[in-house]
């Protein structure tokens, strides 16, 4: 197996440049830290073009690994530079990002995130998604990247196994709308319909809106109704990951009881 010494190795600097959401978009590839991660990677289908495996880690990662693609030993130093990390994890993988997308359509519930800007939200979103049976997240054009590294590490291996989608959500929105589903909107109006209504709906997508502002008006007005969540304590709000694993409970709870 090739060993690579030096930061200026050119994989190396391309690697490293995968820390920048622009230079993964423009790639098509993502970066995985950590055996466990890369193992989920690969085993939801994800082609890996190459693996970073530190000098200082056991040979059986290296025998496993080095099956998967093109597989380097480097130095402590070069895993420095291609981590996003403090304390690099021994392997680092780069991975392509599926170009097929499944049916966006075909699921009775669907979580749509509007603007979501905090990676460590839309990971733990996805996270609680794949955990409460939620297939599909579609993604506006304005959420974070679903593939950066704290994203990922959130989601704990759920965004390799879930479909997730990123597209225009107004146009997603009518057009599910002549798909037959109620597409919802959550916010904090007293007048909009309480959670535990939610499966007075047979096919519905609610939407998740940002961080700070919640929904946006272009987005709450293509909605067909809003929908809260009663709180009985002396919070304003909840955070969208909080908020979206509530609902998504409360969805499977209802389906189920």
């Amino acid at each position: 197996m090739e060993k690579i010494n030096s930061i200026q190795n050119e994989k190396v600097k391309s690697a490293a440049k995968l820390k920048l959401a622009k230079e993964r978009a423009a790639s098509g590839l993502f970066v995985t830290e950590g055996a466990k991660l890369t193992r989920e990677a690969y085993a939801s289908g994800f082609v890996m073009r190459r693996c970073f495996i530190s000098a200082g880690a056991s040979n059986a990662l290296a025998r496993e690994f080095g099956s998967f693609g093109e597989c380097f030993i480097v130095t402590d130093t070069v895993m420095k530079k291609i981590s996003s990390l403090t304390a690099p994890q021994d392997i680092i993988a780069l991975f392509e990002v599926k170009d097929t997308v499944k049916d966006i359509y075909g699921q009775d519930f669907i979580i749509a995130l509007d603007r979501v800007q905090d990676p460590s939200n839309l990971g733990a979103i996805l996270r609680s998604a794949e955990a409460f049976g939620v297939k599909t997240v579609i993604l506006s054009d304005e959420c974070c990247d679903p593939y950066s590294s704290k994203a990922l590490r959130a989601a704990m291996g759920g965004t390799f196994r879930l479909n997730v989608c990123r597209t225009d959500l107004i146009e997603y929105i009518n057009k599910a709308k002549k798909e037959g589903y109620a597409v919802i909107g959550t916010g904090l109006d007293k007048s909009y319909v309480t959670v535990d209504k939610l499966c007075s709906f047979q096919k519905k997508i609610v939407v998740i809106g940002n961080e700070g502002g919640g929904i946006s008006e272009i987005t709450r007005d293509a909605c067909d109704m809003g929908m809260f969540i009663p709180m009985y304590g002396g919070g304003e709000s909840l955070n969208a990951a909080v908020a979206a694993s509530i609902i998504m409970w409360e969805n499977i709870r209802q389906k189920y009881e």
